[in-house]
């Protein structure tokens, strides 16, 4: 009898152990610091259970324009592979607020198509799953090696490069403009003088994208105020007192400046010009790129904005996921994409080909080259590298472009973002 008691509180305290103690749960909850950042790169949750020949999930945010291109093309290569793929699409200002939140709550597409400069910051908040082995290697193999280097971070990599878009400044030209473009070297004088004119025959004619601060930050590297895009909130620096300056000389040019469009068509734009992505003139004015865009080869591609995909650590299909990103990011899909999107390929052997040489010849490949390699902004400023500060950068951008916030205003906003926690 005492043997048979024993077997059972044996089996008693073992059943207790397996239900009270974590350490017998494979699937942890994630190890963080106090910043909410992943201390253990394998403590993320496993999957459930892998569910076979289930739709596959994947989370953009695009205009609605640029999204119905995207579905074409996304449903056409999951056909072509026998696979299903259901896609979501949520606004540019609640995207990454909405997939946090969605992703506390136990909520994750498979794939997340994220803009280059946040894959750190996916990855030190355990929103991303590490790519090992032979995962993927595939797709990104060709790849522009600045663009491979944006996706590595703690020795692993965690994303897979999808597209690129350069910024310019462009000016919308017809035959019988007599001027020259602004120049990078133009004076405030002449920038205002010019913009005067234009404002004559159309409400504020010059315009970037106000919920982008890298825009903002591309005009300012255009105006030679900023050596690179990466540095445009050094501001905050008291040693950067020159850059102050300048940013302030030249509020004389913000009530000639738009931030938001009253519409998203290029063919008849409702501005005379602005920093704008490449894809913003394709197709329209693919033959007069060299016309529309700033001869200047310094400021040719004055920063590049550039996708790539991250999977979920909570896919329960990661292998099919990752099977159906390389495809989707193939040499030959990349090709197709280019002509429906505007939206540049991440692969250098296609730039050799001789219908691409409308586009090198209006942004040579060195030029793009320096500025891919440049454009690794989250090495460089912890704002622009954070999703949920540089919405704020945005804001705060647009309320003192706008003349709603003083420069000091605006200043002491940034050096707030600078100060807190990650």
């Amino acid at each position: 009898m005492k043997r048979r008691n024993h077997w059972i509180l044996f089996i008693v305290l073992l059943l207790s152990l397996t239900i009270l103690s974590p350490s017998l749960d494979i699937a942890q909850d994630q190890k963080t610091d106090d910043g909410g950042n992943i201390t253990d790169l394998f403590s993320t949750p496993a999957p459930q259970t892998t569910q076979k020949n289930k739709p596959l999930s994947v989370l953009v945010s695009m205009d609605n324009e640029e999204f119905t291109a995207f579905q074409r093309h996304t449903q056409n290569t999951a056909k072509e592979m026998g696979m299903e793929i259901d896609l979501s699409n949520v606004d540019p200002s609640d995207f990454y607020s909405e997939f946090k939140n969605a992703f506390m709550m136990g909520e994750s597409p498979d794939a997340v198509l994220i803009d280059n400069r946040y894959i750190k910051w996916f990855a030190r908040k355990g929103f991303a799953s590490p790519i090992t082995g032979g995962d993927g290697n595939g797709a990104a193999g060709a790849s522009f090696d600045s663009l491979l280097r944006a996706g590595e971070w703690n020795g692993y990599r965690w994303s897979i490069p999808m597209d690129m878009d350069p910024y310019v400044y462009a000016e919308y030209r017809t035959k019988e403009t007599s001027t020259g473009p602004l120049q990078s070297t133009s004076t405030t004088e002449e920038w205002k003088s010019q913009l005067a004119e234009w404002d004559e025959s159309m409400d504020r004619p010059f315009y970037f994208d106000g919920e982008d601060p890298v825009a903002f930050a591309s005009w300012l590297k255009f105006q030679g105020i900023v050596p690179e895009a990466s540095e445009v909130f050094r501001v905050a620096n008291e040693e950067e007192e020159n850059v102050s300056k300048q940013i302030q000389s030249i509020q004389a040019l913000f009530p000639y400046i738009k931030t938001e469009r009253n519409t998203r068509s290029y063919d008849k734009p409702d501005f005379q010009a602005g920093i704008i992505t490449l894809s913003d003139l394709l197709p329209i004015y693919r033959e007069e790129l060299s016309t529309y865009i700033n001869n200047d080869v310094e400021s040719q591609a004055l920063a590049v904005m550039g996708r790539s995909f991250v999977v979920s650590p909570k896919s329960t299909q990661k292998e099919a996921i990752l099977e159906f990103l390389a495809k989707l990011t193939s040499p030959g899909s990349a090709k197709t994409w280019f002509l429906l999107s505007g939206k540049l390929p991440v692969h250098q052997s296609l730039y050799t080909a001789s219908d691409m040489s409308d586009i090198t010849n209006a942004i040579p490949l060195q030029a793009l080259e320096e500025s891919v390699e440049q454009s690794l902004l989250q090495d460089q400023d912890r704002i622009l590298s954070d999703p949920e500060k540089s919405q704020k950068a945005a804001d705060s951008i647009e309320q003192f472009v706008q003349g709603h916030i003083s420069f000091k205003e605006y200043e002491h906003h940034i050096k707030r973002l600078f100060g807190a926690s990650e």
